[in-house]
């Protein structure tokens, strides 16, 4: 089965000088349709003007990456700069970071996936996206590559396309998978996918290439349990 989630369809929340666009039900945003895919409960764009600062929240078990897009944003007495991704595995309890955009301001994508284990001991981990071509290992539930260990059998693999360029796709029918284009576009059997556009698959098997539009193309794959 695969579902379609294009970017004009998210909820939009304001949280003071921030903005939220939601693919799943969060916050003040409800979908009873969208309330999430499989273990994959948050999966929200928010934009940061210049300064602005997120509070720290207290959460328990939940397993929370962010991405940083565009801009700077500071956090744990860190800047990280645009292809950060920062970790926190909450296990029994923990507080995320205060965090603050920087002088420019800041674009991340904030991710929340049910861990397989509950009441572990919180963990954190910071790691920059590769340059290359192709697909990277993000996220993995053995830290496999250098990649974050995540506690849920589930992975996170980050692409960049040329412009025109073809990169395979292949999919196994016994878990779910999530694909959200972060920059760019790109087509798959036809149909195109813009920045903010996502499908999803479940109980599918598919093989096939996506091919980048011409301003080339940035995606994340999220893989989770079926």
């Amino acid at each position: 089965m695969k579902v379609q989630r294009p970017a004009d369809q998210r909820g939009r929340t304001t949280h003071g000088d921030r903005t939220r666009l939601c693919t799943f039900s969060s916050g003040d945003f409800h979908d009873p349709d969208w309330l999430g895919f499989g273990a994959l409960r948050q999966l929200n764009e928010e934009h940061l003007p210049p300064g602005a600062t997120v509070p720290a929240q207290r959460v328990a078990n939940m397993e929370l990456l962010v991405l940083v897009l565009d801009g700077v944003l500071g956090r744990d007495g860190a800047a990280l700069e645009a292809g950060a991704l920062a970790w926190t595995g909450a296990g029994h309890a923990s507080d995320t970071p205060v965090e603050t955009a920087g002088a420019e301001g800041a674009r991340v994508l904030r991710i929340a996936i049910q861990p397989d284990r509950v009441n572990l001991s919180p963990a954190t981990g910071v790691m920059r996206v590769a340059g290359d071509a192709g697909w990277t290992l993000l996220a993995a539930p053995d830290g496999a590559a250098g990649s974050l260990p995540i506690r849920q059998q589930a992975g996170l693999h980050h692409a960049r396309i040329a412009p025109g360029a073809r990169l395979g796709l292949t999919l196994d029918a016994t878990q779910r998978h999530w694909l959200q284009v972060l920059r760019g576009g790109v087509t798959l059997d036809g149909q195109t996918l813009a920045a903010g556009d996502a499908l999803g698959w479940h109980a599918e098997t598919v093989v096939t290439g996506l091919v980048a539009t011409h301003d080339g193309a940035e995606l994340l794959l999220i893989t989770l349990p079926g």
